[in-house]
């Protein structure tokens, strides 16, 4: 198996030791497989709900001949039995997806899962949506790919649910101590500034907004 993509890896790096791994909406299966291979977990389920890219991972799997290795169709987390599983990653969807798997399949809000989850777009709906139903995000990591960035979460469920400030809600935990971190913050301050700039052009109150954009600011200001 050749190496994973930086996004995958990033993934990668936050499973558990030892922890039996679901991956939901796998594609070829490149993680699960890189995860058996590199001894990080004995077991994996590779979990998509299109029979053409499960066919791909199902080859991939052949290939490299995995017998601690499934692969299931069914949508999000559906072909995962909870006593299976100890970590669940969901990559390469967006955040409203991915809180919608969450949300369809309440045997995750358990301490017990280590959730690693990757969005590709609305990361901000996703944080709003992990801190208002009782998840913990416990770190984040920003990764790069074709000239854009990302951010990687690790997630347990802790109950506590709360309303997320607006900058939590852009940043997370996001620390800008990588090259990647700061282009990721940066990228939040350019969506901020337009923002700002399109509601002053319209005559409108920009208090808020402006706050938004001072903190962005002083966040890579601590630098």
């Amino acid at each position: 198996m050749k190496n994973l993509k930086n996004r995958l890896y990033t993934v990668s790096t936050l499973v558990p030791h030892g922890a039996r791994v679901a991956d939901i909406g796998t594609d070829h299966g490149h993680l699960p497989i890189y995860l058996i291979q590199q001894g990080i977990s004995p077991f994996c389920l590779a979990c998509d709900i299109k029979e053409k890219p499960l066919q791909s991972a199902r080859e991939n799997i052949r290939k490299v001949g995995l017998s601690n290795l499934e692969a299931r169709l069914g949508s999000g987390l559906a072909p995962v039995l909870p006593n299976e599983v100890d970590c669940i990653t969901v990559a390469g969807m967006g955040g409203e997806v991915i809180a919608s798997i969450l949300e369809d399949s309440p045997w995750v809000r358990n301490e017990r899962y280590t959730l690693i989850l990757q969005p590709m777009t609305s990361a901000d709906a996703l944080r709003r949506y992990l801190c208002e139903k009782g998840f913990s995000i416990k770190k984040e990591i920003a990764c790069e790919e074709n000239r854009k960035v990302y951010t990687v979460m690790l997630v347990r469920f802790s109950g506590e649910c709360f309303r997320p400030s607006e900058i939590f809600c852009r940043v997370g935990r996001l620390s800008p101590d990588t090259p990647a971190a700061v282009k990721y913050i940066e990228k939040q301050i350019r969506i901020a500034e337009e923002l700002t700039a399109d509601r002053r052009a319209a005559g409108l109150d920009t208090e808020g907004y402006d706050d938004i954009l001072a903190k962005l600011l002083e966040i890579l200001d601590k630098l």
